[in-house]
């Protein structure tokens, strides 16, 4: 008898945590943001992609909100092809809206085409930010011990900390609205529907290179 109680917590508790994260894309930015996950630091060795996903999508929407512009839908489609993109830079290592490792994913409009052609429009916002806190530069090191570089705060000699969350994506959306381009598509009227993706370099500690990660918007309208 006990151990089916504990089988039937333990079902009702993956329900529910599946069930939770799904609507990630369906909260207003406040309820998202308003979540404790939100606050963690990222891990930079096995982030939650779908949470740092949402954040971006969030905090794009938070923008929107607060230049009184309808908040865009979220796109499983839309959403797949930032996925592909986003993980493509970060394992062949380029930087661009082309693919150049792939014919059938060349451009932003064929890796839409690849999960649906019933968009009219599509844009996209790409971009990669080191995903350690820090000022203008930081010191880098070989830690023989652990066998990984060390991403040191050049005042205090600390090791440089990963961003939360939150704070990433609202830094990420906040350097794109810093971009005449990247701002445009944020707050186009031309565009209902959007997908986000973020995807971390591979081996953070191990390059000596701050840790980034690779970003991607797409944009859409059927109309």
């Amino acid at each position: 008898m006990g151990q089916k109680i504990i089988v039937i917590l333990l079902i009702q508790i993956s329900f529910y945590q599946k069930k939770n994260t799904g609507n990630y894309f369906l909260m207003s930015d406040q309820e998202f943001f308003a979540q404790r996950a939100t606050a963690q630091p990222i891990s930079l060795i096995e982030p939650d992609t779908l949470l740092l996903d949402a954040a971006i999508f969030q905090a794009t929407n938070k923008v929107r909100r607060e230049h009184n512009l309808p908040l865009f839908q979220h796109d499983l489609c839309l959403y797949k092809a930032a996925k592909s993109h986003a993980a493509s830079k970060v394992l062949q290592r380029y930087y661009g809206h082309n693919n150049p490792y792939s014919t059938f994913e060349r451009t932003v409009d064929k890796r839409v085409d690849l999960c649906t052609k019933r968009f009219r429009r599509i844009a996209e916002n790409i971009g990669r930010y080191q995903t350690l806190i820090s000022g203008d530069y930081m010191r880098v090191r070989w830690d023989k011990r652990s066998n990984q570089y060390e991403f040191l705060d050049p005042d205090d000699n600390s090791n440089a900390q990963s961003f939360t969350y939150a704070a990433y994506a609202h830094h990420v959306v906040s350097q794109w609205m810093a971009s005449p381009t990247h701002k445009s598509n944020i707050l186009s009227d031309s565009y209902i529907e959007i997908g986000c993706a973020a995807r971390l370099c591979q081996q953070p500690y191990n390059i000596r290179r701050a840790p980034y990660a690779s970003l991607v918007q797409n944009f859409g309208n059927a109309n």
